[in-house]
Formats: C-alpha cells, sequence, structure tokens
C-alpha cells in the first residue's frame, strides 16, 4: 500500500510538471515578427498550469541562428542559463551581436512553484530587418515627367535553380501594389502605410514562397499612386529581393535603371476622393527605363513596418438592390463599413461605370454625398468579364450608387471589401471590453500615425462654435444652450477619431446621445452605442471616445 502511494504521488508531480507548459511565445510583442530593428529583442511568454498556485520561478531561453542546433537545445546566439525570476515579459536578449536579415529560432522553459522544470516551449522565431545604411544596394525609381501621376514598373530577371530563402525589401513614395509573377505580394494594401514624418519612410519585408518562384524568367510589376500622398510629388519605388541557393549562393535584384516604366491604366486617384481606371491603357506599350530618382538631400531613413497594414478580412454582398431611376441601381450592404466595392461587369469599351459611394441615401433614394463625395470610376475594354477594384483609396460606406452598368445588376456586379488595419494590442496597457469593442468596431480605421494627438473637444456650457483640423478634415463642434437644455452637435471625418469631455452641472444628467436619426438613453451605465464608447465621468463632465460621424449631445 505504501508503494502505491509513493508511485501515486510520483505519478501526480509528473502530470502536474506535464500539465503545466509555455504557450504564447513574442518577441516584441508579435509572434514571429519579421523585421526588426531593435538589437535587444523583448522576449515574452505566458505559462499554462491546471493545478492552483501554480507560478514560475525561473527560466531559462535558447536562441540560435538554425534550426538544427535548436531542436537539439544548443543555443549558438544566447543561453541564459537558469535565471531566478518570475518575470515573464520583457526579458531583454543579451547573446551575441545581432546581424542584418538574420533570422533567430528561440524557445523557453520554466521552473514551476516546487522548482520542477517544465518541458521547452515550441520554437519560434524573429527575422531582422537591414540595419545599416550599407545594406541597401537598391535605387529609389520612377517615371520623369509623371509628378503626382500613377505608373507602373515592370522587371525580368532569370532563376537558374531553386533558391532555399527569398526575402522582398520593399516600399514606396506615395503607395505601391507590387505583383511577383502574377500574384500579389503579402495580403496588406495601401503600403507602405500612412506616412506623418517626411525623414523616415516604413518599409516592408516579404517572404517570397519556393512555390511562387520559377526556374526561368520571373516577373516583377509594381504599381505606385498617390494615396496618402499630398501635393504634385513624384511617386517612386524602392525594391530589393535577396535570393539564397541550397549551394550557399546568392541573387540580389535591386530597383535600378533596367527597370521599365509607363503612365498607369490609373488616371486619377486619391485616398478618399475614389479613383479612376482607364482599362483601354492596359494594353499600352510606351514603355521606357525608369528614372532613378535618388536624392542625397532628400532622401528619408528607412524604417522597418513589422506592425500590420491594412488588409482585407471579409467581402460581403448587398442586402438589397434597388434602381431608385432608371440606369441608376443603390446597393445597400446593411451596414456602415469601411473599404471599397469590387467591380463584375462586361459591356462595350469605353463604357464608363461611376460608382459613388454614401453612409446615407437621400429622400429619392440616391446616395447622400457630403463633403469630399468619394466616387470610382471604371472605363470599360470591352473584352469579357471585366474584374476591378480600386488600389489606392478606400471610403466609409453602407450604400453604393451605379450608373453605367451595361446591364440589370445583380448580386455578383458589386461586392464590398471591407478593410481593417489589425494592430495588435501591446500586452502591458490594460484595456476596456468598451475601449476594445471601439478600436475594432466596423467603422473605424486606425492610421499608422503615432506621433499626432488625438483632438480633445471639451464644449463649455454656452453657445459657441470651434473647429479642429485633422489629417483627414475638419471636425467642427457646435454647441448651444437655451433655457436648462444645452446640446453639443459634433461633425468628425471619415477615419478620425476624438475624445469629447462634455461639461455637467449638479443635478444635471446627459438624457439622450443621437446619431443617425436614433436616440438612446444614457442612465448610470451608459448603453453601447456604435462609434461612441463611454470611458469615465468626473464631477463636472462625462468623457466620451466617438468615431467618425455625425452626433446630437443633449444635456438637460
Amino acid at each position: 500500500m505504501k508503494k502505491t502511494i509513493i508511485l501515486l504521488f510520483i505519478s501526480l508531480n509528473i502530470f502536474q510538471t506535464n500539465a503545466q507548459t509555455i504557450e504564447k511565445l513574442k518577441c516584441e510583442y508579435q509572434e514571429t515578427p519579421m523585421g526588426l530593428e531593435v538589437l535587444n529583442p523583448r522576449l515574452s511568454w505566458q505559462m499554462k498550469a491546471t493545478n492552483r498556485g501554480a507560478k514560475q520561478t525561473a527560466y531559462q531561453i535558447i536562441v540560435a541562428d538554425n534550426e538544427a542546433d535548436l531542436k537539439k537545445d544548443i543555443g549558438n546566439v544566447w543561453n541564459s542559463g537558469i535565471v531566478k525570476s518570475e518575470q515573464s515579459i520583457k526579458i531583454d536578449y543579451a547573446g551575441k551581436p545581432i546581424e542584418s536579415r538574420k533570422r533567430y529560432f528561440w524557445k523557453v522553459k520554466v521552473w514551476n512553484e516546487k522548482n520542477k522544470p517544465t518541458q521547452y516551449s515550441e520554437s519560434t522565431w524573429w527575422e531582422m530587418a537591414l540595419l545599416k545604411k550599407e545594406d541597401w544596394s537598391a535605387h529609389w525609381i520612377g517615371k520623369n515627367g509623371a509628378e503626382g501621376k500613377s505608373i507602373e514598373l515592370q522587371k525580368e530577371f532569370s532563376l537558374t535553380k531553386r533558391a532555399t530563402r527569398a526575402r522582398v525589401y520593399v516600399t514606396g513614395v506615395g503607395a505601391y501594389h507590387l505583383i511577383f509573377n502574377g500574384k500579389k505580394v503579402g495580403q496588406d494594401i495601401l503600403t507602405p502605410g500612412f506616412i506623418n514624418d517626411s525623414k523616415a519612410i516604413p518599409y516592408q519585408i516579404y517572404e517570397i514562397s519556393n512555390e511562387d518562384l520559377s526556374i526561368g524568367i520571373n516577373f516583377i510589376t509594381a504599381t505606385l499612386g498617390n494615396a496618402w500622398q499630398k501635393g504634385n510629388m513624384p511617386n517612386k519605388l524602392l525594391f530589393q529581393m535577396e535570393m539564397e541557393f541550397y549551394d550557399g549562393s546568392r541573387q540580389t535584384v535591386i530597383s535600378d535603371e533596367s527597370w521599365k516604366t509607363r503612365l498607369s491604366p490609373i488616371v486619377y486617384d486619391l485616398i478618399y476622393a475614389g479613383e479612376v481606371y482607364n482599362a483601354q491603357l492596359e494594353y499600352g506599350k510606351d514603355w521606357e527605363n525608369a528614372s532613378i530618382m535618388d536624392d542625397a538631400q532628400s532622401t528619408p531613413e528607412l524604417k522597418p513596418l513589422i506592425m500590420p497594414q491594412m488588409r482585407i478580412i471579409k467581402e460581403i454582398k448587398a442586402v438589397k438592390i434597388t434602381e431608385p431611376r432608371k440606369g441608376r441601381y443603390v446597393f445597400d450592404f446593411g451596414q456602415n463599413i469601411v473599404g471599397y466595392a469590387y467591380l463584375q461587369t462586361e459591356g462595350k469599351a469605353t463604357k464608363e461605370v461611376e460608382i459613388k459611394y454614401a453612409e446615407t441615401l437621400t429622400e429619392k433614394g440616391l446616395a447622400e454625398q457630403k463633403g469630399i463625395k468619394p466616387t470610382d470610376k471604371y472605363l470599360l475594354k470591352g473584352y469579357g468579364v471585366e474584374k476591378w477594384e480600386p488600389k489606392f483609396s478606400y471610403h466609409g460606406f453602407r450604400y453604393v450608387e451605379v450608373e453605367g452598368l451595361p446591364k440589370k445588376a445583380e448580386e455578383n456586379t458589386l461586392i464590398a471589401k471591407v478593410i481593417y488595419e489589425n494592430t495588435p494590442f501591446v500586452e502591458n496597457y490594460a484595456y476596456s471590453e468598451d475601449y476594445l469593442e471601439k478600436s475594432y468596431s466596423k467603422k473605424v480605421i486606425k492610421e499608422p500615425n503615432f506621433n499626432e494627438a488625438k483632438a480633445i473637444i471639451a464644449p463649455s456650457l454656452t453657445a459657441e462654435t470651434k473647429m479642429f483640423v485633422t489629417n483627414y478634415g475638419q471636425i467642427t463642434s457646435q454647441s448651444h444652450l437655451q433655457g436648462n437644455k444645452f446640446s453639443l452637435k459634433l461633425s468628425i471625418p471619415a477615419n478620425t477619431s476624438a475624445q469629447i469631455q462634455l461639461p455637467l452641472q449638479v443635478g444635471k444628467t446627459i438624457n439622450n446621445i443621437k446619431e443617425g436619426g436614433k436616440s438612446f438613453v444614457v442612465k448610470k451605465k451608459p448603453v453601447k452605442i456604435e462609434g461612441i464608447t463611454y470611458v469615465k465621468s468626473d464631477k463636472d463632465k462625462a468623457i466620451f471616445e466617438v468615431a467618425s460621424g455625425t452626433y446630437d449631445f443633449i444635456i438637460e
């Protein structure tokens, strides 16, 4: 009986140790980040346990520059040894000096509350960016005399053997859309992202798989557009592709004067206003050598951007299609979204299809456009079923009005593509459920503009009008006082948010908030309103986070 108890105790002890596992390994708060420039990356993990009182008392991290060594538990780059600590976030890497381009593999194990070690975690990795200026051999290229216009750039190159590793380092002034062997590179759109600092430009790093490389001719196409860029500046590309082969040899393809360029079929584009595409220009053959556009005086610093960019998260078909006027079809997608429309149609060449976006309808059932009046246009080439979507603009909308279709609209004629910036939250910050819901709401897209302060609107209990200029338009705040009733009308442009600090007097409360013609009663615990997040109330004010839209706040 005694032996049985001892064996049972040993079994339970082993079970408890094995039940404690290490998961959610992250480097710089991300899983498998590609393009780090931090020389001492911070490592984090979580301990998962089924028993009560479980905790970490020590850890050991090993890092290798190849998977084979890591599988053998050899940290040829760094072995932390056993470190007595409960810390499991922001552990600074302290191994050999970090090198450009290199991928580092790592794993960790911990010791529990009984001083027993767990198994090593599953292995993971991070990959470094180009850390030094001399790592770049590519040139900025573009087309002279095409300031403010969309251009195409093309390059052919040959491979005689299959690469074991291929990386693309790429960015653009304006925005770029990159195709490799007929396939879009990466899932990100509107890359390299919003640029608020002319002294630094973000670039992306993409892995090209073996399946996408061809023995023989490979083909690269880059389309450049204005997108975020303001003014009449030239659009230009910086591209560097590095390949390694099984025999240790390397091959690099860079942007230089050997690329060919021409004007794009995109004859107009602006990030919020829309895009005009003439499909007949796809047949143009007026290619010329690209121009080198390096400028030592104005060339900005290159910064790798590892944060996820905007991307398509889903496609939505219209819940209703109406024809309020002959030949003018209105697609109702049932909800406000951020994105654009994907068009499928066929007809005679030169036929123009006009696509208008709106969040509301007029009394006659047509798109009610205000301010910028976002509109896309597509001119048919007249050959088969034509499929098109904008590359360098997006919109906030629920309704899309289409005019010029060669035949009656169907549910597949126009599909809404929803875009979303999938930015992860940093784990050493606390977020309320309301804040999370607001941040991931369908109406909100955040641009990676981390240096710009959020507009804070704090109206007084008087009649006044205030205006706030943002990158995307003007926020207007109009307050009015009539008797004991105070009202605030607020208009926030698309892709913008603001903090509203509503003044309160003793004995007064916020009775309702109106948005889109609907009223919402705000009691002790405010109800959830799309676009509005209640933050907190102080003695003399109530604080809200408000997304784009038009709102009426009433205090009585």
